[in-house]
């Protein structure tokens, strides 16, 4: 069987201790494991995340194409076509269904070069199947939607639901609601021309597939998991509950507020020696009014050594994150540390490859403390969880081995 030439795309960095940017590296590995195929990678990103990408993309062994997002050297044209140009640019921006462009830095002249450097690309490799990974991506390759190539378009969320969920805290700092409004409805129907126009739409969870795609054999999904590490969780017994993100993302807000307000005052009057170590939050972004117990430690942005003894001998992590958009990849780490964990049933949605776990309800924070008590002082439950874990991820992990091969070649 000859191979095929495949192209990998992404707009955003490749940053091993992001959410996000683990997942993609994820999925690239996965794919460059393929032996009928030969993968490329193509990233556009900043200039402060090329060395970190680059770092990524070679240790991954992988063929790639990294761009900076700037524009090609101009030539003087003749006054009517800057008259010409200016036009197009203007009408561009009145009815263009990229004006969410302060949501991900997209810039129009950049976007272009960019859209017309990757569709070269396709031809000079006789690319036979184009994979781009997040929506946003596809705005940095407008051709995308246009290629004779099969396409895939990877989904890291459900975005316009997305959107939609922090619209009312104007995390994206629109001026008017009627503009957040607006940018909405362009985004959900950006999302649904992208997936009416792939081959494929893979997406990271039942809940983020759209109602339209529901019944469509075009739509599937890839849960994440990540090999189990060498040196992974053991009890301990050091009475630490454990949580990683950074603050300055919305949700993981939230979910900071509540460990500090919510679990950190109950825990202290039940078992003064439990502790909370909130990790990858920086402690000057902490409100300045907030009320800070002494249970809890905030290190804020640690080294990955660091934060590996933490998934290693931490007694249990917690997630108190309430919503259902795409895999908390924070637990896909944890399943590969085998470390046990306390995640909300929406988390939990993204990982249907496990069961019995506990679930936790942040609308009753007295029960979640009692849970934490009362396991934390238990050898054998943490460790029958641990076990558990590891288990049922080894299980799925056996029926996924053919699945990207199936994924790429049957188109």
């Amino acid at each position: 069987m000859e191979k095929q030439n495949v192209l990998y795309f992404t707009s955003y960095p490749l940053d091993p201790n992001n959410g996000c940017g683990m997942a993609l590296l994820n999925d690239i590995f996965q794919l460059s494991q393929i032996e009928d195929i030969n993968l490329y990678v193509a990233v556009t990103c900043n200039e402060s995340n090329q060395l970190q990408t680059k770092t990524q993309l070679e240790n991954l062994k992988v063929k790639y194409y990294l761009t900076n997002r700037l524009s090609p050297s101009t030539t003087k044209e003749s006054f009517l076509k800057e008259v010409v140009k200016i036009y197009k640019r203007l009408v561009y921006k009145l009815r263009s269904t990229f004006s969410f462009q302060n949501v991900t830095y997209y810039n129009w002249d950049r976007a272009k070069h960019v859209s017309e450097y990757l569709t070269e690309l396709c031809e000079q490799l006789s690319i036979k199947v184009v994979i781009v990974e997040q929506l946003y991506s596809i705005l940095w390759f407008k051709n995308f939607l246009k290629l004779k190539q099969k396409k895939i378009y990877l989904a890291t969320d459900k975005e316009a639901e997305f959107f939609k969920a922090l619209a009312p805290y104007n995390w994206f700092n629109y001026k008017s609601k009627f503009s957040i409004f607006i940018s909405y409805l362009r985004l959900k129907n950006f999302e649904k021309k992208v997936c009416e126009l792939a081959d494929k739409c893979i997406f990271m969870s039942e809940a983020d597939i759209p109602n339209y795609l529901l019944a469509n054999k075009k739509a599937s999904i890839n849960s994440q998991i990540l090999p189990p590490k060498l040196v992974g969780w053991r009890y301990t017994n050091s009475k630490t509950v454990f949580f990683a993100g950074n603050i300055n993302f919305y949700f993981n807000f939230l979910a900071v507020k509540w460990l500090i307000y919510e679990l950190s005052p109950r825990l202290l009057k039940l078992n003064n020696k439990i502790k909370i170590v909130i990790a990858g939050t920086d402690f000057n972004n902490i409100p300045k009014d907030w009320t800070i117990e002494s249970n809890v430690h905030i290190p804020g942005f640690i080294p990955k050594e660091q934060l590996e003894v933490l998934f290693q001998t931490s007694d249990i992590f917690i997630c108190p994150i309430d919503n259902d958009f795409s895999v908390k990849m924070k637990l896909v780490e944890c399943i590969s540390y085998g470390i046990p964990f306390f995640a909300t049933e929406p988390c939990l949605k993204a990982l249907p490859y496990l069961s019995g776990l506990p679930i936790l309800d942040i609308n009753s924070p007295d029960e979640a403390a009692a849970y934490i008590c009362d396991t934390l002082s238990r050898k054998e439950v943490l460790e029958q969880l641990s076990n558990r874990i590891l288990e049922d991820a080894f299980n799925f992990a056996n029926t996924r081995k053919d699945w990207w091969t199936k994924t790429v070649l049957d188109m």
